[in-house]
């Protein structure tokens, strides 16, 4: 399994250039998650794939387990909303997130590659928290200004959602049946977004 490298926090692009660069690595990381496997990506490749330096990859992404969170933390940016949920904020974020692992599944090497990067990223606590996928659930559920309950019920959420995709991942989980368990844990969890609703009418 890869190292995590000293503690420190990965650079941020600033520039347009350097923001196509990122994109660039992110997207060479993703081919090559996908084809080979977590243990098999060598850094060296995807700085060539990326048509980059490895000092310039190693800037932004200090070791493999960083690259493979940021590769998720890019996958769940650009999952598109739910459409046709309007005043169903259970529904819509139930439908992001089994959108969210049924994309993972679809390319299985590297899903896991990203799962088991972002835990690791996580447990070492090398890095300021990912917030991306808590953003999204509050945006798609439609709740424009946030209480701490409402943070709270979004946090359960994408812990959920984590811990069905590890182990979906991992083989204990067939598609289908993460799909369901996705929905099954939005409507238990974010039942108070529902009965909120309900109050509004």
């Amino acid at each position: 399994m890869p190292r995590i490298a000293q503690p420190r926090e990965p650079g941020r692009p600033t520039t347009t250039s350097q923001h196509a660069r990122r994109r660039a690595i992110l997207r060479a990381a993703a081919r090559l998650g996908a084809d080979l496997g977590l243990e098999r990506v060598q850094m060296s490749d995807v700085a060539t794939a990326a048509g980059v330096a490895l000092g310039t990859l190693y800037r932004y992404y200090p070791s493999k387990h960083h690259l493979y969170s940021g590769v998720l933390e890019a996958a769940v940016t650009e999952l598109p909303p739910p459409a046709g949920r309007p005043g169903d904020p259970v529904g819509a974020v139930a439908d992001f997130l089994e959108n969210a692992v049924t994309q993972l599944l679809r390319r299985p090497l590297l899903g896991r590659a990203m799962v088991v990067s972002v835990n690791a990223v996580r447990s070492a606590g090398t890095v300021a928290a990912d917030t991306t996928m808590r953003d999204r659930i509050i945006a798609v559920a439609g709740i424009a200004e946030p209480d701490a309950g409402d943070h709270q019920l979004a946090r359960l959420a994408e812990q959920c959602a984590y811990g069905i995709m590890t182990w979906a991942t991992a083989g204990q989980l067939g598609a289908a049946e993460a799909a369901a368990d996705m929905r099954r844990a939005c409507d238990l969890l974010l039942a108070p977004w529902g009965e909120r609703r309900d109050d509004e009418r």
